[in-house]
């Protein structure tokens, strides 16, 4: 079959290649996934530079997380699946970007009817982790402030239509024009472009120094310390996600700012298994189990069914393209999710 693979550590568009590998075989609780489309996401460039991810690999693999497709195969436990049309994330967080890949059942959902597979594909991880986020670890209320740093990208763009539905006040940092016209159509009540404005000093200003009671940061780096100054007495700081910024690895920051500001740093894994391997619950991970991610699509189910929400595709290429497409998403020339079409 092919596959996008990563042939040494690198700049995406120098080391990735489609190559023709085995199909992969689904072992016990897992299942094979005929690929019609799989999303693009930053931690594949952290894969390709050989930056921290949370399951490392050593070159070459197969490069690709969430996808969307139709159940060919299973292992024992996980044979109900076969036949379903299903949105989900590979193995190990690896291996999406290819004709065939396995995912763990406990990670696989029915996917959206109301979505192609292009959408469908683009929808999994965006949605569940910012509902994760806002509602499941924030609490984000009717009449409360969400301010959501990169509005345009994927999970930017979930999170604005999410914060909006829910009737919060929603504020969206982006860098131009252009997706600050698309975070507006998606339901931003402000958008603040950061390279041109203070954006605490907007919030503040917007906020009559109340500040915003939910931040949910899709950008670390310099972000997270201006972000800790304009959040409300009793707000929750979100980290979603992992960005390219050493103090937001393992490394850690300083939390003082925290104390004096009266807030919660709130943390979001946006994962779900069976059940929590002691292994890595002593390593520090902690990551819902499926109960809860049933929930969670279950309302967001809803919500596509309502017309309520829809995942945003900036751009949908071939896997011959996706090299490229990785690369215009490492240099913000992307909006919303790049999606790679495979059938």
């Amino acid at each position: 079959m092919r596959a996008l693979q990563v042939n040494r550590h690198g700049n995406p568009i120098d080391v990735l290649s489609v190559n023709d590998v085995d199909r992969p075989e689904p072992d016990a609780d897992e299942v094979l996934i005929k690929v019609s489309a799989a999303a693009l996401n930053f931690n594949d460039i952290l894969r390709c530079r050989g930056g921290l991810v949370s399951v490392p690999k050593e070159p070459p693999f197969t490069l690709g997380m969430d996808v969307c497709g139709v159940v060919e195969a299973a292992g024992a436990g996980a044979e109900g699946w076969i036949g379903q049309r299903v949105v989900g994330v590979s193995k190990d967080a690896f291996g999406g970007i290819a004709e065939y890949t396995t995912a763990p059942a406990a990670g696989v959902f029915a996917a959206p009817e109301q979505l192609d597979d292009i959408e469908a594909a683009a929808f999994l991880l965006p949605f569940h982790t910012t509902y994760l986020a806002l509602f499941v670890r924030a609490d984000l209320q009717r009449g409360e402030t969400l301010l959501v740093h990169s509005g345009a990208s994927g999970l930017g763009t979930a999170a604005i239509q999410l914060g909006a539905n829910a009737g919060a006040r929603v504020i969206a940092t982006v860098s131009s024009t252009e997706k600050a016209e698309l975070c507006r159509s998606l339901g931003a009540d402000l958008v603040i472009d950061h390279t041109q404005t203070d954006f605490a000093e907007s919030v503040l200003q917007a906020t009559d120094d109340v500040g915003a009671d939910v931040i949910c940061d899709l950008a670390g780096g310099d972000f997270v310390g201006k972000s800790w100054t304009c959040v409300a007495r009793g707000g929750r700081y979100l980290p979603v996600g992992f960005t390219d910024d050493d103090q937001n690895g393992m490394t850690g920051r300083p939390l003082r700012l925290a104390s004096i500001g009266n807030f919660s740093v709130v943390g979001v894994l946006g994962a779900w298994v069976a059940e929590v391997d002691p292994g890595l619950r002593r390593f520090g991970f902690n990551p819902f189990t499926r109960v809860e991610g049933d929930r969670v699509h279950t309302a967001l189910l809803d919500l596509v069914a309502a017309g309520a929400i829809r995942p945003h595709v900036g751009q949908v290429t071939d896997i011959d393209g996706a090299a490229r497409a990785l690369d215009d998403h490492e240099h913000r020339r992307s909006i919303g999710r790049t999606v790679i079409r495979l059938d």
